[in-house]
């Protein structure tokens, strides 16, 4: 027992952490990216279009001393958020309103817009070079498991064919985990400030999910309601952050 004591007293004193605010921005795949709904990961079979726009992170990382200076092992957690980007906004405002076709007086709304948010937790090194007490230069990377929720896509569409109809559909995303990787360069002022900038491969995966689509006779209130399973496109998750963090 007073072994674990002054051991586990030497990794307290030997560890040190860090809370980072950061801007995301998609990069170097299709995750930002917006053509058309038919290439749009979220809507089409063979969709790889994310259409995230700029977002943000919020990250804590722990390092701890390996006995070598300047060394440690990085233990990193991360949530990160982003909406949708400004060519996906304008085409789901250019699809609300009226809807020509075979069903007269038809209307389409959206309620809700799918969002992307991401959790990874890495595992890995850094390693900080101090020129002096109160600037360092530090490199790092690690890699781990990321998990990957989308939020539900609601629509309600209003037509008259006979009667009068309002059908909502609701295309819901299962959850994925993905193998996850990251790398960042940065410096470090005054032992409290760090600066750097990141990027985080989150992974690779497919979009499925549970459609429910429920139609509503509006002069008589009878719903009838229909369910399936959708395999859609696939989202490869890449992004370059910029980072302002506080060690403690």
């Amino acid at each position: 027992m007073s072994l674990l004591l002054v051991v586990g007293g030497q990794a307290m004193a030997q560890t040190r952490g860090a809370m980072f605010l950061s801007a995301s921005f998609p990069a170097f795949s299709d995750y930002g990216v917006f053509d058309d709904f038919d290439d749009f990961a979220l809507t089409s079979q063979d969709g790889d279009d994310g259409g995230a726009g700029i977002g943000f992170n919020l990250g804590l990382k722990w390092y701890f001393n390996v006995g070598v200076e300047g060394l440690g092992v990085m233990l990193s957690l991360d949530g990160f958020y982003n909406g949708p980007n400004s060519d996906l906004k304008t085409a789901y405002r250019n699809q609300e309103g009226y809807v020509g076709g075979q069903y007269f007086g038809s209307g389409l709304e959206y309620n809700s817009t799918p969002k992307y948010i991401n959790a990874p937790l890495m595992l890995g090194l850094n390693y900080i070079y101090h020129f002096n007490p109160n600037f360092g230069i530090y490199v790092e990377a690690g890699a781990g498991a990321n998990a990957r929720f989308i939020t539900s896509m609601e629509t309600v569409r209003k037509y008259v064919l006979a009667v009068e109809t309002q059908q909502t559909t609701t295309q819901k995303f299962d959850n994925a985990f993905t193998f996850a990787w990251q790398g960042g360069i940065g410096i470090e002022v005054a032992k409290n400030l760090v600066i750097g900038f990141s990027v985080y491969d989150l992974g690779k995966a497919d979009v499925k999910g549970e459609e429910i689509i429920k139609t509503k006779t509006l002069n008589d209130n009878v719903t009838v309601t229909d369910q399936q399973y959708n395999t859609l496109g696939h989202i490869h998750q890449i992004m370059m952050l910029g980072r302002i963090g506080f060690t403690f």
